[in-house]
């Protein structure tokens, strides 16, 4: 009796791991199937002063990035609903946000200085802003803002990724604030 007792508790043993073990893959296959692109960091340099707010857009659509361009200065980034997510920060101090757990695909960041912490991008009466302002990749359009192509960094799966956004500011533009402590 002893024997079979024992084959019994061996057969009860392997299915116990049996069952584990797919249960595992089971959980891997699942994550896979939900795939997370990781973070993105963006990091603004080129800040001239402590005044003010720094506002960052981030994107996933080139319609909500067009969107954001032109109510930029009349509404800001703060209520714009074609963002996917957005960000205000003190001028002053680091300026450095992470946006966690982000799909894989292509995004798309937009930034400026509000230095007069009005909500909104300033522009003079041409058009042409007074406050600074950036785009992922760095880029620039000739005389427009870039498009989501050229704007839009792509993220696969599992991966961490950091950029910068340099802000540009109008050399006609009054230096009214404080220079940057650093």
């Amino acid at each position: 009796m002893n024997r079979v007792f024992s084959v019994v508790r061996t057969d009860r043993r392997m299915q116990q791991r049996a069952v584990g073990a797919l249960a595992a893959v089971v959980m891997l296959l699942g994550q896979g199937s939900t795939a997370s692109a990781g973070d993105l960091k963006v990091t603004i340099a080129g800040v001239r002063s402590d005044a003010g707010t720094i506002m960052i857009g981030l994107y996933d659509t080139a319609l909500g990035f067009d969107s954001a361009i032109k109510r930029s200065a009349e509404a800001g980034l703060l209520n714009d609903p074609g963002r996917l997510a957005g960000v205000a920060m003190r001028a002053a101090g680091c300026h450095s946000i992470v946006f966690p757990d982000l799909r894989p695909g292509r995004y798309a960041v937009i930034a400026f200085h509000d230095e007069n912490d009005n909500g909104r991008l300033d522009e003079n009466a041409w058009g042409v802003p007074t406050e600074g302002y950036g785009f992922s990749n760095d880029a620039h359009g000739f005389l427009a803002a870039p498009s989501f192509d050229a704007a839009a960094v792509t993220l696969g799966d599992e991966t961490a990724s950091e950029i910068t956004v340099s802000l540009a500011y109008s050399k006609t533009a009054l230096r009214t604030a404080r220079p940057a402590i650093e």
